[in-house]
């Protein structure tokens, strides 16, 4: 018996909505998932399989993560790491460190809600749909292209939040999702950098 959770995937949200999708719908629902994942990883669990049709977002505004079946427990054996010794993930969506075999690092996380909000503001995935490793392996090296080359009426702060989610080393992007979530929803203090300004790749 399971609990009856009645809610839209945001990938059914996301396909229903026109494009462009507003920058304040887009830190709306960005937060709600960055506090979901936050309160998932106050119980010391890494999803590891983060992507739009595994979040269910209700009436009332909160978002309710599915799907654990490649999730982690810090203080439990991981068996699919013992298992597996390529990556575990959905393609699009994994951080770089996943694509190495490196699990239960919140900051993979972090780094597939950037992919996702990166997927609302430009209806595009920032490292395409990787069929083969060497694919896959690009993300290791390759920066996505700055947010407002593909949409330049992106403001700076969300550049700057989207951007900073998705640098390949864990250490260089958000420390929590708790963090990430802040940003979201105080724009007015989020610190614009050279990351928040691009508008051409490296």
């Amino acid at each position: 018996v399971m609990e009856r959770i009645v809610g839209e995937t945001l990938e059914h949200i996301m396909a229903c909505t026109p494009a462009p999708m507003a920058f304040a719908d887009v830190a709306r629902w960005g937060a709600a998932l960055a506090k979901a994942v936050h309160i998932l990883h106050q119980q010391n669990v890494c999803h590891m399989d983060l992507k739009p049709a595994n979040v269910l977002m209700q009436a009332d505004g909160r978002a309710v993560l599915l799907d654990f079946g490649l999730s982690c427990h810090a203080h439990m054996p991981d068996l699919l790491a013992e298992e597996l010794r390529k990556a575990v993930g959905s393609p699009a969506w994994m951080a770089p460190e996943q694509v190495v075999g490196v699990r239960g690092d919140a900051r993979s996380d972090v780094f597939a809600v950037g992919v996702i909000l990166y997927e609302m503001v430009t209806g595009k995935l920032p490292f395409g749909s990787p069929e083969t490793a060497g694919g896959l392996r690009q993300r290791l090296w390759m920066d996505p292209r700055p947010v407002r080359q593909l949409r330049p009426d992106v403001p700076a702060w969300l550049q700057e939040i989207i951007m900073r989610c998705l640098e390949p080393e864990a250490a260089d992007r958000y420390a929590s999702a708790a963090q990430l979530g802040f940003d979201l929803t105080h724009p007015d203090q989020v610190t614009i950098t050279e990351r928040g300004l691009r508008e051409q790749g490296t």
